[in-house]
């Protein structure tokens, strides 16, 4: 995932190539040469910066997008908010940077709005192009599969445009000598509506989505016994959280996988991102991509240096790298995971998996996520977890999934975790069960 210097960077070139077109567009509409025209300074900068805005915006939106190569799809999102909902929560920024490039980009179309509508009769209609540009972009977007038709894309560069909107008349009313109070309340409320929202969301004990166990392919049992859970049941359960490595942590782990194979990191070639890091060894194309959350993926274009199937060489060669694993609760030929359990004040979370003959050679690629204990929550008692139940608050596997169960008995209980999108690992309720006299295994809520 690319950081936001990166998109600044990248976009940099953009920018040049919508000045030449500007340049050009500027040359045959606005000032026309071979005719005999006044232009005052006012209106030539105006339009320039106004083509310049837009040649900008288009090349970012749609060359940016054929420049890396994108395949072409046709997609359309029908779930407003929920694009936006998953940058709130995610715990890695660049989706929030995302979305605050999203609204920024749009604020000098606002501006230019309202330094275009200074001389224009009825200007305020030019005011739908806050919405209308937007919206044609999007449908661009979606008719040519150069991006997704995405309602929170559209409220995004909708709220954008208002801001430079809401700016441009507080410039103005200050000329004039008008009261600004009203454009000001435009800029600063939904900023204010943004920021009190993220702090009740961040005082949230556990991750900023409830985690939601409906399962569309079965229904509400008509009764729900669970008699035998009443001895089961903790008055408490654990949230634990990924314990997030600094920038010096994840050189110190490229260093450590680069000694296991007899190498070391060459200090000159390195990248930096929002949530990971980039690292190669010296003399040798061997490279490694730390990521912040304890994941890493090492690229050996030779092949593992260890004997024995590719998850034992793996995990021989992360053990002489000094990283202390826990036994794995499965392990397939190239793949090994485990979940974690709290003893000895070591817990981990992850998988390991090994690629190989890929373009680059050997892949390991590793989750290795140390948790750390976090909220103590008080869990569901037999009531609550009955009530949830009989709501259909519960999703079933390894048993039968119909839409008209009558009973669900409840025979034994143990906690596991599952993990959200803010890096928290929620306690759940694992039920060994019965489903109108056939076994199944149902995961229910364990906390509100």
């Amino acid at each position: 995932m690319a950081s936001l210097k990166l998109y600044l960077r990248l976009g940099g070139k953009f920018v040049f190539a919508g000045l030449f077109a500007a340049i050009v567009l500027y040359l045959l509409f606005v000032l026309r040469p071979w005719k005999k025209r006044t232009l005052s300074k006012e209106y030539r900068a105006r339009w320039m910066l106004s083509l310049w805005y837009i040649c900008t915006l288009l090349f970012v939106t749609f060359a940016g997008r054929w420049a890396s190569r994108l395949a072409p799809f046709t997609a359309l999102s029908l779930r407003p908010l929920d694009a936006l909902r998953e940058a709130l929560v995610s715990p890695d920024r660049h989706a929030q940077n995302q979305m605050l490039l999203n609204a920024l980009l749009f604020v000098p179309l606002g501006l230019l709005l309202v330094w275009h509508s200074q001389r224009i009769e009825k200007g305020a209609k030019l005011y739908w192009l806050v919405l209308l540009l937007p919206l044609g972009i999007e449908l661009i977007q979606f008719a040519t599969g150069l991006g997704l038709l995405d309602p929170d894309d559209l409220l995004l560069n909708s709220l954008g445009g208002a801001w430079g909107l809401c700016l441009g008349l507080c410039c103005v009313n200050l000329k004039k000598h008008k009261s600004v109070l009203l454009p000001a309340l435009g800029v600063l409320l939904p900023v204010a509506v943004i920021a009190a929202g993220l702090l009740w969301l961040s005082a949230r004990p556990y991750g900023f989505v409830p985690q939601d166990f409906t399962d569309p392919t079965h229904g509400k049992p008509q009764s729900v016994s669970v008699d035998a859970l009443e001895g089961q049941l903790p008055e408490s359960v654990t949230v634990y959280r990924i314990v997030s490595q600094t920038e010096s942590e994840a050189e110190q782990t490229a260093d450590r996988l680069f000694a296991a194979l007899g190498l070391t990191r060459n200090m000159n070639l390195s990248d930096v991102y929002d949530d990971l890091a980039v690292y190669w060894a010296e003399h040798s194309n061997v490279y490694v991509w730390v990521y912040f959350n304890g994941d890493f993926d090492l690229h050996i274009p030779n092949g593992l240096p260890v004997e024995g199937t590719p998850a034992e060489a793996a995990l021989e060669l992360l053990k002489q790298a000094g990283f202390t694993l826990p036994t794995p609760d499965e392990a397939e030929e190239d793949r090994m995971s485990w979940s974690f359990q709290p003893a000895d004040g070591l817990l981990y979370d992850g998988e390991i998996r090994v690629v190989t003959k890929t373009y680059s050679g050997t892949v390991i690629e590793a989750s290795l996520r140390r948790l750390q204990p976090g909220t103590s929550c008080a869990a569901y008692d037999a009531a609550a977890l009955r009530e949830a139940l009989l709501e259909g608050r519960f999703s079933v596997y390894g048993g039968p999934q119909r839409r008209d169960m009558t009973d669900l008995v409840c025979e034994s209980l143990t906690i596991t975790w599952i993990i959200d999108g803010k890096g928290c690992y929620h306690p759940v309720y694992q039920i060994e069960a019965r489903i109108d006299g056939e076994p199944a295994t149902i995961f229910a809520p364990a906390v509100s």
